[in-house]
């Protein structure tokens, strides 16, 4: 079980280091390949460097012992020390100016694929907590850990050709001197690799303390929340569970630190015990006569460069295995595949003609649950047919507008649009044909003009559009007052930003969506944050302006709801009542019940 466990890891390893290798070529092949020339002289050079070293020792001894100096040796092996020692430093400057070139352009490519995939994921991830502390371990290490990964996987490469030269010379020596670095090398790698994985396993374990320490930071910092801080006086609390998260961690990570301590100052004696007996056992050999004296030397350099090149190759992949635990969840996210699947041959609908939709026993439970939020549904909506939807919370309201836009497939059942299931339709198309105020609608910290043309950005920006825009959702006379109008920027984030209440912000989302100009318009507790006087003028002029379109209201404010030609009232993931205001109001059912509810409330 161990065995397999440490294959599976190796093998992990090796696949994230190709993955990381194939993404710094994809980024820039040039610069991968003179990264690759950079490091790999650096590790040739040293040899080169103590192998003239050792002819010019011998020339001076046999200068000693007859009495001739060789000057054009000398001049030769002076020349190619020159020579060596300015390749050595070029290496080392190429090396650091390409280093900081790919250190800004490695994060470019990783940055726009991991947000280019992200923004493609359906909803489905973004509302499953397995998926949302995968994104958290992502967004902690896909900024400088692919950068430290790339840099040891190409110094890996430098230490193992360091190595392999070494080895060749220390095996002419005595092949019994290679085997004894290696079996003394040996307990270190395993130390840090077990000391990797530890250090891993404390992360990865920690993600929900990880989670709840950025959430409480961001609590006691976020403008919205310091409010209720202050009367609550609820920070000492949050600060002391901040505390006792950063003390566990601390606990955690300073047991690991001290067991590491113990056993590197066990192997760093057993280390230089070993490394000094090899020199002795050089100088031995020399003064026996059965090596050269500037072997001496020679071999000195060798074995020390042998030693740091194990050295180096143990820690490089000691970092790499390390490294490629937290960045596996990276292309864990790269290579997420889509939850809703569209055909090859899919469907484009005419977007600007509005269509008939029918929910046709339609049963949905989201992912991970039982719970069937709707359990047979079947509505049929007329083209330009204005009807709402109404009842407690929970009971599939706002899921029927998820499946509408195919965030989600259906379990059983089928959704047609113009009697084509949608499953077959093109997306692009079908997104195009709904303009959408989600009850969570986006805030953009743009400027009042971008935040109404998002509505529809694949069209060129018309600002009489835009405007008009703006008048039907009632925000004109609000963005006229505004110091720059409709170039105002808002929010706090941005120099010269203008901070919005939550009525004025929807105003602001309902233009965006009756800018979309689209064949449904689909409004989800669209005036919750508005005033009765303005949600009435709203109302009239959804009425006018959507003659031919139609129009789907989710609210749980009667007043909103009650004008539309056929209000549904959903229960248990069925529609228990349905008919106009008036119809519904004789049945005295459950929608007339929640109605004198919330009118007497009023009065």
């Amino acid at each position: 079980m161990f065995k397999s466990e440490k294959f599976t890891r190796a093998k992990e390893t090796f696949i994230v280091s190709a993955k990381m290798l194939k993404l710094f070529w994809r980024a820039d092949k040039l610069l991968f390949v003179a990264n690759l020339i950079a490091v790999l002289i650096p590790a040739i050079i040293p040899f080169v460097t103590a192998y003239i070293f050792k002819l010019v020792i011998d020339l001076v001894v046999i200068s000693i012992s007859s009495g001739v100096i060789d000057l054009n040796k000398l001049y030769w092996f002076v020349a190619s020390l020159l020579v060596t020692s300015y390749l050595q430093r070029m290496a080392f400057t190429v090396q650091d100016y390409i280093t900081r070139i790919y250190f800004i352009k490695l994060p470019i490519t990783l940055y726009g694929l991991v947000l280019n995939k992200i923004s493609q994921l359906d909803l489905q991830y973004f509302e499953d907590s397995s998926f949302k502390d995968t994104l958290e371990k992502v967004k902690e290490n896909y900024t400088w850990r692919p950068l430290q990964m790339t840099s040891e996987l190409f110094f890996l490469f430098q230490s193992i050709l360091q190595v392999l030269i070494a080895l060749y010379a220390i095996l002419n020596l005595n092949p019994v001197l290679a085997i004894l670095i290696l079996i003394v090398a040996t307990p270190d790698l395993v130390n840090q690799v077990l000391f990797s994985k530890v250090s891993w396993v404390i992360w990865d374990k920690d993600t929900p303390n990880r989670k709840k320490f950025g959430y409480l930071t961001d609590l006691l910092q976020h403008r919205d929340s310091i409010k209720e801080l202050k009367i609550f006086q609820t920070g000492q609390r949050f600060l002391k569970e901040l505390s006792d998260i950063q003390q566990k961690f601390f606990d955690d990570n300073k047991g690991l630190l001290s067991k590491q301590l113990k056993f590197n100052t066990g192997f760093n004696l057993l280390d230089t015990l070993v490394m000094n007996g090899i020199v002795v056992y050089v100088v031995l050999e020399a003064m026996a006569r059965r090596i050269t004296v500037g072997d001496i030397s020679f071999y000195q350099n060798v074995i020390s460069n042998f030693n740091n090149g194990m050295g180096g190759l143990f820690r490089n992949l000691s970092r790499i295995f390390e490294n490629s635990l937290y960045i596996k969840y990276i292309f864990d996210v790269l290579e997420m595949p889509p939850k809703i699947i569209q055909e090859e041959k899919s469907i484009k609908i005419d977007f600007n003609k509005t269509p008939e939709i029918e929910f046709k026993n339609v049963t949905f439970t989201y992912p991970g649950t039982k719970l069937k939020i709707l359990n047979d549904f079947s509505l049929t909506i007329k083209p330009g047919e204005k009807i709402a939807f109404v009842g407690e919370n929970g009971v599939g309201k706002t899921t029927l507008i998820k499946l509408l836009a195919r965030f989600y497939d259906v379990d059983t059942g089928e959704i047609l649009i113009n009697g084509i299931n949608l499953k077959k339709l093109d997306l692009e198309s079908w997104y195009k044909s709904m303009g959408i105020l989600f009850q969570d609608f986006v805030k953009y910290e743009y400027p009042v003009k971008e935040n109404i043309f998002f509505g529809r950005v694949w069209e060129a920006e018309n600002i009489k559009a835009i405007i008009d825009a703006a008048k039907s959702a009632g925000a004109d006379p609000m963005i006229k007052k505004f110091d720059q109008e409709y170039q105002q920027m808002l929010g706090r984030t941005f120099e010269g930003g203008l901070e919005l209440s939550g009525g004025q912000w929807q105003k602001i989302a309902l233009a965006r969506a009756f800018f979309r100009n689209a064949p449904v318009l689909i409004l989800d507790e669209p005036t919750a944050s508005i005033d009765a006087k303005a949600e009435a003028e709203i109302f009239n002029k959804v009425e006018k302006l959507s003659k031919d379109k139609t129009v789907i209201i989710i609210s749980h404010r009667f007043s909103t709801v009650r004008n539309a030609d056929k209000i549904y009232v959903i229960d248990q993931g069925k529609i228990v009542e349905s008919g106009s205001h008036e119809q519904l109001m004789k049945i005295e059912g459950q929608y007339a019940s929640l109605f004198k509810l919330q009118a007497k409330g009023y009065q």
